[in-house]
């Protein structure tokens, strides 16, 4: 694992630059959803209209009949074409996109951020590392047209790229007019010029982030599946699906944002995590919903002007783990990560039972999942941390001042 940061610099910038270039995130792909548990159902939930129901518009309601897909509808078939000669990208079943002078979708915005500081508080990834994960609804063809451009996948709070505009999707092309190619040469450049440094972006357009955190009030520490009989009951944490510095299958739950952001900054640098968190690994793990609509659950508090919506996930070894928020946007960045990532698990669980019976295997699909239950364990807790960018051995330059 790399050492900690060159004398002087930790003094200086402790927070340091997360422009490291770094492996993809391992991100969860869609699987079958799982049957809600049979339980008496709660009283009818308040109604919502299509248009203000946010779930319904966006297909859960049908969510038992039509798996979710993989990727896009308009992605799911057929190949990108590039062609430079005409300036355009097309992708078959998708609406082609005109390219601009830099070879980038002309739809986009261009604009420029001015930055003192010395430490600038994000990390890069390339698009195509991302579009399963932040760029998971990003056309096919859009992501193709970046390449290898760095796009910005994660930024701390109130550090510099926050501050300057600099946000998560959007794209660093050049840095004191050099020309940025890839995510390793954008931090090495970051590094090295000169203050103030003016940092030229591109963002793309028809950008919807997917994001897999969030401040949620949590319950984890009784057997109920149900949420607690009063609100004073929840816990407020910062809770995140995967993310940079763990592996997918890992849920962690931080005090709140800026421990998050420290457990990052620690992480990527080798460094031992200083902040509590509460880690919760999903494998095997089941979603449990009272309705078959695959909408939350909901529980009214008469101290509370509206309902409340939480999930409950059921893990392979533990307590429930109920999940809510006081509003269904809210909760459905982390519901529909940990649904992304239970259906690919449950997927993987099948494809391997199968292919152990078609090998002759006695031990069936039984002991294929007490099999995968015991080793879920095997490298569970705060060595997820681990497997932050640069931190393993091998790697001995971690981008950190």
């Amino acid at each position: 694992a790399p050492g900690p940061p060159p004398a002087g610099g930790a003094a200086s910038d402790p927070f340091g630059l997360f422009g490291a270039p770094t492996p993809a995130p391992a991100a969860a792909a869609p699987t079958p959803t799982q049957a809600p548990a049979s339980a008496q159902d709660l009283a009818q939930a308040p109604a919502f209209s299509q248009e203000e129901d946010p779930w319904a518009a966006a297909g859960f309601n049908n969510m038992v009949s039509k798996p979710e897909p993989s990727q896009p509808e308009q992605h799911a078939n057929g190949v990108s074409n590039v062609d430079h000669s005409n300036g355009t990208v097309a992708k078959e079943d998708e609406t082609p996109i005109t390219l601009d002078s830099n070879n980038l979708p002309s739809e986009g915005e261009y604009y420029e951020a001015r930055i003192n500081a010395r430490s600038l508080g994000a990390m890069f990834y390339t698009a195509r590392n991302l579009e399963e994960t932040l760029f998971h609804k990003m056309p096919a063809n859009v992501i193709d047209a970046l390449g290898s451009r760095p796009v910005v996948a994660y930024v701390a709070e109130k550090s510099a790229a926050h501050n300057s505009g600099v946000h998560l999707g959007h794209v660093i092309l050049t840095v004191n007019g050099h020309e940025i190619s890839d995510p390793e040469f954008c931090a090495n450049i970051i590094r090295s010029v000169a203050r103030p440094m003016v940092i030229r972006c591109y963002v793309p357009p028809r950008m919807e982030l997917t994001l897999n955190e969030g401040t949620h009030l949590v319950k984890y520490d009784t057997k109920d599946m149900e949420a607690p009989k009063v609100g004073v009951e929840w816990k407020r944490k910062y809770v995140v699906v995967g993310g940079i510095v763990t592996k997918p299958w890992m849920m962690n739950m931080f005090y709140r944002k800026s421990d998050y952001d420290i457990a990052v900054k620690e992480a990527h640098a080798g460094h031992k995590i200083s902040v509590k968190v509460k880690q919760f690994d999903l494998r095997g793990a089941r979603i449990i919903l009272k309705g078959k609509d695959g909408k939350p659950n909901w529980v009214d508090y008469p101290s509370e002007r509206k309902p409340w919506y939480y999930i409950t996930i059921l893990p392979n070894k533990g307590y429930p783990i109920k999940i809510s928020s006081e509003s269904l946007e809210e909760l459905e960045p982390v519901y529909s990560a940990v649904r992304r990532f239970v259906r690919k698990d449950m997927e993987a669980r099948y494809s391997s039972s199968m292919e152990s019976g078609f090998r002759g295997s006695s031990s069936g699909l039984g002991n294929s999942r007490n099999n995968s239950r015991n080793n879920s364990r095997s490298d569970s807790g705060f060595e997820q941390f681990g497997d932050a960018p640069h931190a393993r051995a091998g790697h001995h330059d971690s981008y950190w001042r």
